[in-house]
């Protein structure tokens, strides 16, 4: 795991000098930035264009887009327009915490320390970006792969780092890279970076495009999220760095919309500097689409934290500098964490499990999928648990696979989608029997 191998968490975590403007074309509908060129072994950053009249006359949408896209693997929630709905307020904001430490026994520290903050605050979601090498790197690490566990163990979601060159990289050697992942650490899903924030790749391949005839990126993206899903990754995470166009919503779990050396204004109208997105167009989604990264802040504003909290699912805040500012963990953790905790209602796991009719076990896992009230479905093979809000509204849909058809559930309900409102721990079991496929 050599510094130089390290390729940025984010699009990019660290800071570079050398970067292309793209410039805004006003009315043209697309999400444009100063984003760096990515560099193999190389840092890379983002940083956000100023906040000029022009950006705030930005559509979300490319004027060659589709409406929606409509094989993505994760719902859309709306909420209301000025951002404060039941579906938005509600939901638990978490930490995504980068874990790019190089030296093995400083990782094992940090790890026992999230784990320590996750036990201490259980409320509070908590993914783990896992970077070996600028990816899985080139030889499975035992010492990674118990970390992994320890964490899971503790509730932690953990996403394996895969760069995807601004959605130039090939479908394939992704998803090789996701797939490594998981069979040599058994991580919860992906964080897909180099997100690009516009919506067309041309057909020769250079990253910008503005017609209709090019690669369709939030396409890229759900590909690779719907091969996540049937290998059994239930996160698939993606940061840009900066805002997108609205097409790119639905296509992964949660969108990093904001990296910078300082904190998103909170301001609607404040353009690429505002959490909110460009015109405030974020409040029409439920917070749990977005998350973002700031470094280089001196010091943990606790009003500014609660309040960003109602923007974003996730969010991460250090006062790293330099190179890799992501070397070790904020010092804010344990306290980021706390006050979140404060503010996230309480939560419950759901635990599904399939059997046969007579009670015997299936002979594999068959998928399930949760889907909180405001919030993206989550999905995995049984047995699998899941944490929801308390008393909140949960979906659970069970799927046939093969000859092994759905009957119905230990609460008797025989239809395979079904809508529960947990107060406490709650198991439920899929009663599954045997049709043999004809032909």
């Amino acid at each position: 795991m050599r510094a130089a191998h390290r390729v940025a968490l984010a699009a990019g975590l660290l800071p570079v000098a050398v970067a292309v403007i793209i410039a805004i074309f006003v009315g043209s509908g697309i999400a444009l930035s100063f984003s760096s060129l990515a560099f193999p072994a190389t840092s890379t950053s983002s940083s956000l264009a100023s906040n000029s009249a022009s950006e705030t006359q930005l559509s979300t949408r490319a004027p060659y887009a589709p409406a929606s896209i409509t094989s993505g693997p994760f719902t859309v929630s709306p909420a209301s327009a000025s951002g404060t709905s039941d579906t938005s307020a509600q939901a638990a904001t978490g930490l995504i915490i980068p874990l790019f430490t190089e030296d093995s026994s400083e990782r094992l520290s940090e790890v026992n320390e999230i784990i320590q903050v996750k036990l201490a605050y259980p409320v509070v979601p908590i993914i783990v970006v896992l970077n070996p090498d600028g990816g899985p790197g080139s030889w499975v690490d035992p010492m990674i792969a118990s970390e992994v566990k320890d964490m899971q163990i503790a509730g932690i979601i953990v996403v394996g780092y895969v760069p995807t060159g601004w959605g130039s990289a090939s479908i394939s050697s992704v998803e090789s890279e996701m797939s490594t992942y998981l069979s040599w650490y058994g991580v919860n899903g992906t964080y897909l970076d180099q997100m690009p924030n516009w919506n067309y790749n041309s057909p020769t391949g250079t990253w910008y495009y503005g017609g209709p005839d090019g690669e369709f990126i939030p396409a890229y993206f759900t590909t690779l999220s719907q091969y996540g899903n049937s290998i059994g990754m239930t996160q698939v995470v993606a940061n840009s760095g900066a805002d997108v166009p609205s097409d790119f919503i639905g296509s992964v779990n949660v969108i990093g919309t904001f990296e910078n050396g300082y904190l998103p204004s909170l301001s609607l109208t404040a353009g690429w500097a505002s959490i909110a997105g460009v015109g405030g167009w974020h409040t029409e989604y439920s917070k749990s689409n977005f998350m973002f990264f700031s470094y280089a802040v001196s010091s943990l504003d606790p009003a500014y934290l609660l309040a960003a909290s109602d923007y974003v699912g996730y969010l991460y805040i250090t006062n790293g500098t330099g190179t890799q500012p992501y070397n070790q963990l904020s010092p804010y953790l344990d306290q980021m964490a706390s006050l979140l905790a404060s503010s996230n209602p309480a939560t419950v796991r759901i635990t599904v499990q399939s059997v046969m009719l007579n009670g015997a076990s299936t002979p594999e896992g068959l998928w399930v999928t949760v889907t909180q009230r405001g919030g993206s479905p989550v999905s995995g093979f049984t047995p699998s648990t899941f944490e929801v809000d308390s008393g909140s509204s949960v979906t659970i849909s069970a799927d046939d696979y093969g000859g092994y058809v759905f009957d119905h559930w230990s609460n008797g309900s025989t239809t395979p989608s079904i809508e529960v409102t947990p107060s406490q721990a709650l198991v439920l079991v899929a009663y599954y029997r045997y049709v043999p496929p004809s032909g």
